[in-house]
Parts: structure tokens; sequence; C-alpha cells
């Protein structure tokens, strides 16, 4: 008699428990398997009409598990499933805090309605985990309207250097002031140099300091974030909402970046020019990095070297940057 073989099962869901699908589920292993694959690729692979694959990657894209490049048609790459789930952690945290909200709400109407008063929660400050803070510098991101300010220094939590910094480019677009204080020790940081050229490009102002004490960020001089400890890229974070600490922390900002040096863009074709040099010399960089960003041999550095100490007066290397930070801080 014959019989029956039984039927593979079906990969198991891991992600349902967090409100994804088993058809966003199957999308996302699959770009995880092939990077970059187009929209109408990832349709045929999953048996799906074009506007059905459309909908599973903007719901993908929504919770933070997708990203895609700004070609046409675009290529979809997979999140890391670690930074896909913190995501998914984050969007349940959001989904919970909105229902706690609703009923402190309703706690609050039925207060006033008993007693005629409600005293509400003012906290200044407040301790954030790793979530939390994930989910709060975004949201600074892409609410901030007029003014977002940085503190950068190791240790850097980026994960490719390389990779565009869309929420910045985003608050950039919408004609918020982006200032950042770099840390000199970052230069030395391979595709650091790059990473500052593109944001500067893009229209960010960016000075570098000789040391910063902290890391920060500010948007629009009525919340912070500071990292509680260094040691720790997963450890506690300050938020600081307005008060007299935050005017204190905007205050240091505003002192740090008068002393720090301006980084300059060269944007003609002869980018060797003698105030791109200047800016360069009074930044902090080596003279390698130099030749990079100016995109000069050695001698030809060398060269346009002596002749600004001879121009400035300078006996030695040391002379010259202390002469060129003047007449930077002049201009």
């Amino acid at each position: 008699m014959p019989t029956t073989r039984p039927s593979a099962p079906a990969p198991r869901q891991t992600l349902d428990a967090m409100g994804v699908t088993p058809l966003e589920e199957r999308a996302y292993r699959l770009l995880l398997r092939h990077d970059g694959l187009p929209p109408a690729e990832i349709a045929r692979r999953l048996d799906l009409t074009p506007r059905r694959a459309a909908a599973v990657l903007r719901a993908l894209g929504e919770r933070g598990m997708v990203s895609h490049t700004p070609d046409r048609p675009p290529r979809y790459f997979a999140a890391p499933p670690d930074v896909a789930v913190e995501a998914l952690i984050a969007a349940s945290q959001r989904d919970e805090e909105r229902r706690q909200q609703r009923a402190r709400a309703a706690i609050a109407t039925l207060g006033a309605a008993g007693v005629g008063a409600v005293v509400r929660d003012e906290r200044l400050v407040e301790i954030l985990g790793p979530s939390a803070t994930a989910q709060l510098f975004v949201h600074m991101h892409r609410t901030v309207r007029e003014e977002l300010l940085s503190l950068t220094r190791r240790p850097m939590l980026i994960s490719n250097i390389a990779e565009p910094d869309h929420l910045l480019f985003d608050a950039l677009s919408r004609g918020v002031r982006c200032r950042a204080l770099i840390d000199s020790d970052l230069l030395s940081m391979p595709g650091w140099t790059e990473h500052m050229r593109d944001n500067a490009a893009r229209g960010e102002e960016c000075r570098i300091a000789a040391s910063l004490p902290f890391k920060l960020v500010i948007a629009d001089r009525r919340m912070a974030i500071i990292p509680l400890d260094l040691e720790r890229p997963d450890g506690p974070v300050l938020l600081v909402r307005p008060s007299s600490l935050l005017d204190a922390l905007c205050e240091i900002f505003d002192m740090l970046w008068r002393a720090a040096t301006p980084y300059t863009v060269a944007h003609d074709e002869d980018a060797g020019t003698r105030d791109a040099l200047l800016s360069l010399l009074t930044s902090g960089l080596n003279d390698k990095a130099i030749q990079l960003e100016l995109g000069i041999s050695h001698r030809t550095l060398a060269r346009r070297i002596s002749g600004l100490m001879k121009e400035l007066g300078a006996a030695t290397r040391c002379q010259l940057g202390f002469l060129a930070a003047q007449r930077s801080a002049v201009r």
C-alpha cells in the first residue's frame, strides 16, 4: 500500500509576537539571504503581485527592518537582525506608552471632575535605556525645526561610517541649521574625513575641537541627551528638558564652538587653494589626511605649506598652525 510522504514543515515564524506578519517575515528573511534585490525580483521570489510586494516592503520599512537605495527602481537591504529586533521592541514600547498615556489622560479627566485640579508630571531629567534612547534620537532628528547641535567623540556607534546619515540629511533638507563639534581624535578614524566632507557638502556646519569632555545632542535648545558612561556604548543616557541645566549645556556648546576650528570643504577643481589648506591645517589633520582631502602629492603639499609659512611669517609648523588659527578666527 503506497504511503504518503509528509510535507516539509513551514519555516517557523519567530517575529509574530512583535506584530510582524508571516508574509513580512518571509520577505525579511529573503533580504537577509539576498542583499540588494529590486521590488520586481522580491515579488517574483515571493510569488506576489507588485502592489502586494510594495505594501509588504513599505510595512517593513516603517518597522525599521529594511532600507532601500534612492535608485529607480530601488534596491532593498535587510537591517541586521539585532538592529531589526531593537526597532520592533522600540515600536512595541511606543505602542505601550501610547496606551499608558491614554490611561493617564482618562485618570486626569476623572480627577479633574472630582477635585478640580490635577498634578502634572514635570520631570526635568530622565534616565533612558538603549531602546528608548534610539527611539528618542530618531524622534529628535525628525521633529527638530530650527537647530540641531552635537558634540561628537569616541566611542562611535556607527556600524558603517560610509553609510549616508539620512536622519541628518532629512533635517538639513527641511532648513534646520545643523552644527557638529568633532573631537580631533576622530580624524584618525578611517573614513571619518570623508564622512565629515559629505555632511559638510550637504550643509552641516562642522568644527574641530582639540578635545571634547562628553557627547551631546541638543534639539531646538528644548531637549538634550547625554551618554552618562562613555565606556559603555549601551549605557544609560540622560534626557534633559527645558531647565537651567539645559541652558548650561547650550552655553557650554556655544563656548566650545567659538573656540573650535572651522572645517571647510573645497568645492573647486583646484582643491589645494590657500583658504582650504589653511582650514585643514587648523583642523588638526595630519599631512597624509590633508593630501587625501586635497588630492595632491606629498611634495606639492610641502611646497604649499612652505609658501604659507613665508606668507604668514612663520618659522615653524607649530607657529604656522597658530597663525592660521588666528586668521581663521578673524574670518
